[in-house]
């Protein structure tokens, strides 16, 4: 099965178009076939529509990691936690 990861992004900021989440997760130790993106102003609105969204694309299992944008990088707030699988 498929992983997936849902980046809850905090701090109101926004990320640059030409950045690759799912490297980003690889350099912070974190696997996953598919990364979606829930902020204020980019991506998903909230977590259960990305959730939902990743689930159709064949995901058994989903974690969940709390970031902010600082200086041309994400910054993990928690450790990711598994919400589906």
């Amino acid at each position: 099965m498929k992983a997936g990861m849902i980046i809850y992004l905090v701090g109101g900021q926004e990320i640059p178009e030409p950045f690759d989440l799912r490297q980003t997760c690889q350099y912070l130790g974190v696997f996953a076939d598919r990364v979606e993106l829930v902020g204020h102003r980019q991506g998903f609105f909230e977590v259960d529509d990305a959730l939902f969204f990743l689930l159709t694309k064949g995901c058994g299992w989903v974690s969940l990691l709390v970031a902010q944008w600082e200086q041309h990088h994400l910054s993990p707030v928690y450790p990711p936690v598994r919400v589906w699988g």
